[in-house]
């Protein structure tokens, strides 16, 4: 519905955002086929676990911190590779945790020893396993009760893991209520995984059938997944196709699409992961065979997907990856990152561009998301101009409230939200078109009974008249725009 005066809303909300791997533990790294790092090898502590690395962290945006693995509860890192160790306060864990208070970010600690592996089965959580996650969890509360907010528990689990994470998921609330629990779950490309199916089988031999059974099979991931977590948040790397590096995953939105409906009718917040690194094909001649081709992130790649997952409602946001991989093999993929390791620098690394693109777009999104957290997602529209099937399998076109019409010269995702405080309505609205291509899209949107709209572009409020209730605006690759149309 369409309010009479420009919209005043207080700056009281904050799009929470992290970044994988970040900041990393050195000795995660092989030295001499060796864990561990022989430049400091009795503390144990890693050098690059500095407060110039937890500023930059921080500086690009970020409001809370997952290790993924990389600090360890009551271990230490030394030359011979990973040690137990008994003492807490000798832990890497003790010193990251330490070093994150300090600069004021939440973390949520993920590893082994605090049930990641427990997590990943299909049977609960032993009695002898409750009592090490219990000693674990009052040690964090003990020593860090500002700086632990909750737990990474595991990482893309099954259905079949189902029983695991909800064991997991139980106890810990039960010993501490006021955390928060995360899982990071599987994209639809990850089907066969989740519920062990047969790729073989003849019934998928057909393309069209495939993907309606994954369809099918992906919503009741998302619908048992998010009662359970209270949330569904899963990752995608959209730029991950092996068709070359001009193209893009064919299933991001229709995952996005797929996620967001799941999570309207569960009452359950909707989260993306996104892609913020590259890698390079690797030829191994002694298979013959190379690694999929990751192409080059660029500005306008990051800021696509992320006005996309915001297109669809999505209430968080994540990258992956702030620090590079570890490499065991020169086979392997070499991933660049946000951060990355660089010994001809005098502190050992770097900031990538990449880490610069990510930094402007989150400051994009933070300077207006006070307001658009404050909407509620309904459905989407597409404009299609393309044969890119990205775009072309997005099925929802959700056609009530004031936008009557929308014409654009490339493809188009309108992201369509109410807020149900007062009334008004929300659109977000995205150049789909491949940002690969860099191609700007002339766009017209027509509001019934708005003659003024304000949007946020770019990270800048902008106040508009309409003629006609005509809104046109041309949006750079991979731009996208909040728009609130209203009357005057």
């Amino acid at each position: 519905m369409i309010q009479h005066g420009k919209p005043h809303y207080a700056d009281d909300r904050q799009m929470d955002m992290t970044a994988y791997m970040g900041p990393r533990r050195a000795g995660k790294r092989k030295f001499n086929e060796e864990y561990g790092n022989p430049r400091d090898p009795e503390a144990g502590f890693p050098e690059f676990w500095s407060d110039a690395v937890f500023e930059a962290y921080k500086a690009a945006g970020f409001t809370f911190l997952i290790p993924e693995g990389d600090a360890f509860y009551g271990t230490r890192v030394t030359e011979n590779g990973i040690t137990g160790e008994a003492d807490f306060e000798k832990s890497d864990l003790f010193r990251f945790l330490t070093i994150a208070e300090k600069h004021g970010i939440p973390v949520y600690p993920s590893q082994a020893e605090l049930m990641y592996v427990m997590a990943r089965r299909d049977t609960p959580m032993t009695d002898a396993e409750k009592d090490v996650v219990a000693e674990m969890v009052a040690t964090l509360k003990k020593h860090f009760p500002n700086a632990v907010k909750g737990l990474l528990l595991t990482d893309e689990p099954t259905m079949k893991h189902r029983v695991g994470v909800e064991s997991c998921v139980n106890f810990v609330r039960e010993l501490a209520p006021e955390w928060d629990l995360f899982v990071s779950m599987l994209p639809i490309y990850g089907t066969a995984e989740m519920f062990g199916a047969d790729m073989n089988d003849p019934q998928y031999k057909d393309k069209e059938i495939t993907l309606k059974m994954k369809e099918a099979e992906y919503r009741k991931y998302v619908a048992a997944y998010g009662a359970l977590m209270g949330e569904f948040s899963f990752d995608y790397y959209a730029l991950n196709h092996d068709a070359g590096p001009e193209t893009l995953s064919p299933l991001f939105f229709r995952n996005l699409e797929l996620a967001a409906e799941g999570a309207k009718a569960g009452g359950f917040p909707m989260s993306a992961t996104l892609q913020a690194f590259r890698m390079d094909r690797r030829y191994d001649p002694a298979t013959g065979k190379g690694q999929p081709v990751f192409r080059e992130t660029t500005y306008e790649d990051v800021r696509w997907q992320v006005y996309a997952a915001l297109a669809f409602g999505a209430r968080r946001l994540g990258y992956f990856t702030f620090w590079q991989h570890y490499n065991e093999s020169q086979y392997e993929v070499f991933p660049t990152a946000m951060v990355v390791y660089d010994e001809a620098e005098a502190e050992g690394w770097r900031k990538t561009g990449i880490y610069y693109d990510v930094k402007k777009v989150n400051e994009q999104v933070h300077a207006c998301d006070h307001v658009f957290l404050r909407f509620d997602w309904k459905g989407c529209r597409t404009v299609l101009k393309s044969g890119d099937e990205n775009i072309r399998l997005v099925e929802r076109n959700y056609t009530a409230g004031a936008l009557r019409d929308v014409t654009a010269v490339r493809d188009t995702l309108i992201g369509c939200f109410e807020n149900p405080e007062d009334g008004r309505e929300g659109y977000w609205l995205v150049n789909a078109h491949n940002p690969y291509y860099y191609e700007r899209n002339e766009v017209e949107a027509t509001f019934a009974d708005a003659d003024r709209v304000v949007y946020w572009r770019a990270g800048r409020e902008c106040d508009e008249p309409l003629e006609s209730g005509k809104f046109c605006i041309r949006l750079g690759a991979g731009e996208g725009v909040f728009v609130i149309p209203y009357k005057a």
